[in-house]
């Protein structure tokens, strides 16, 4: 086992995909993997309060502001946390191009090809800088058993709201509540003291990163 301490939890059988040695992260799904698609052939549908729709593809993320920096995940779940290169865009930029937002006390949700696994954040959650739209990991396209082509990533809270596969995006008024809580897996995604300090989350703005490859 290359990562120590790992906590089981009792609903681990329930996880359709488990690797503990697979890097840079664990490779983790509760639900069967989505078939391998490559990013120019994924597209991203948004979805606002009154209905109107927008789908956005590789070409559309190629013209946001590229992130690449050293970003934590955190899972307090099974006790591990890992800081991997990742590059991506800020989802506050792509909420900004399409129009698509929620009241300033509203939400947003997120839903994973998989068809089964979906989250929510408040809307001040989703539109903090730190929060991505990650398509590469440690100057590579981020592979499919990490939720390539294209996944959230959330640093500042824990590991399951950053979803992976992500296909969906819809603004909520109230809160969607996410599939951890209806599956009474988690209570609250806020990281206790230890879960920060292991990954040294600090509140900080990510800087611009240059591209490292094709999208």
């Amino acid at each position: 086992m290359k990562r120590e301490g790992i906590n089981y939890p009792k609903f681990k059988d329930q996880f359709a995909l488990m690797d503990f040695e697979a890097e840079p992260l664990p490779a983790l799904s509760l639900y069967p993997v989505p078939k391998e698609c490559a990013l120019a052939d994924w597209e991203l549908t948004l979805t606002g309060l009154a209905g109107e729709r927008c789908t956005i593809g590789r070409q559309d993320l190629r013209k946001l502001p590229r992130v690449r920096e050293k970003s934590p995940l955190v899972c307090q779940i099974f006790n591990w946390s890992e800081e991997p290169e990742v590059e991506g865009v800020r989802l506050v930029d792509l909420l900004k191009v399409t129009g698509i937002d929620s009241p300033e006390d509203g939400y947003f949700s997120f839903y994973s090809a998989d068809g089964l696994y979906f989250e929510g954040l408040p809307r001040s959650i989703a539109r903090d800088p730190r929060t991505l739209l990650v398509f590469g990991i440690n100057l590579k396209p981020l592979p499919t058993e990490f939720g390539g082509p294209l996944r959230l990533w959330v640093p500042f809270l824990q590991g399951y709201k950053s979803v992976k596969w992500l296909q969906t995006i819809r603004a909520f008024r109230k809160d969607p509540v996410g599939i951890k809580r209806f599956l009474g897996q988690s209570r609250t995604a806020v990281l206790g003291a230890d879960g920060q300090e292991r990954a040294g989350v600090v509140v900080a703005r990510p800087s611009n990163g240059e591209t490292s490859f094709e999208i």
